[in-house]
């Protein structure tokens, strides 16, 4: 048995004396009660989730936030208002979880990594199923996330690319991060010299779209990671990919 990483490993020898006894008891009621916890503290790995499966096996016990309808843009009556994304409908039911909490989202990891501090983490269930989770895996770890990603999903379906001048004070921790087979050096027309990388990985396997996305910054580059399921995508249930026919990255995968 394992309690935070390490063997417990006690020996106790009961003497006759039953004062002793008494004690000891109390003292084995307490390390089981230990033991109990420490092993019931189980992490729910998002990379590793069968979305063939009911979303019971995962988000047992889970509270969320029912949602009915789907996403659509809808103009009020005064001509002059910018349309507005409202729910529309009631035939379609899902579920939102939003972790937001420090203490529950070191319930999750994705690929073994938890998730940044400041960022939460969100999931979908809809007909029963897991349809949509996103995650900000540990920033530091991200070019051994792409890794295990790529070992587990094979080659990418596509990906989104972005350039950077060469003398850009972001390209130095891009170059730190990924292979150096995803970067392209080439010159402009103008004769200035740039650099092609992947912005966005995505990946689509067994209905589901997955999208891998590189946040850029001036020490370290972070990650984005999002499973969507294709059917929930194009029912427009999901909030902030509510238009998948105009969606940038994924709506050249829907079909």
């Amino acid at each position: 048995m394992q309690i935070a990483g390490s063997d417990l490993r006690i020996t106790i020898s009961i003497q006759k004396n039953s004062t002793n006894t008494l004690t000891m008891n109390k003292f084995s009621a307490v390390l089981l009660t230990l033991i109990f916890i420490g092993c019931n503290k189980t992490t729910l790995d998002l990379g590793k989730i069968d979305f063939s499966q009911p979303a019971s096996v995962y988000l047992k016990g889970s509270k969320g936030e029912l949602q009915y309808g789907h996403w659509e843009l809808a103009k009020n009556d005064a001509a002059q208002d910018d349309p507005k994304l409202k729910l529309v409908g009631r035939s379609e039911i899902s579920t939102v979880y939003r972790i937001t909490n420090s203490s529950e989202k070191n319930q999750f990891s994705f690929l073994g990594y938890p998730s940044i501090e400041m960022m939460g983490i969100e999931m979908v269930e809809y007909k029963n199923k897991l349809v949509f989770y996103s995650m900000y895996p540990e920033g530091k770890k991200t070019p051994e996330i792409l890794l295990k990603l790529k070992e587990k999903l094979g080659k990418p379906s596509g990906v989104v690319l972005d350039t950077l001048g060469k003398t850009n004070i972001l390209l130095p921790p891009i170059l730190k991060t990924l292979p150096k087979n995803d970067i392209k050096y080439f010159t402009d027309e103008y004769g200035d010299q740039q650099v092609s990388f992947p912005e966005h990985y995505i990946w689509k396997r067994n209905g589901m779209l997955y999208q891998f996305t590189l946040l850029k910054g001036t020490k370290i580059v972070t990650n984005k990671i999002v499973a969507i399921d294709i059917n929930a995508f194009k029912d427009r249930i999901i909030f902030g990919y509510h238009m998948p026919d105009k969606d940038p990255i994924l709506g050249n995968y829907l079909n």
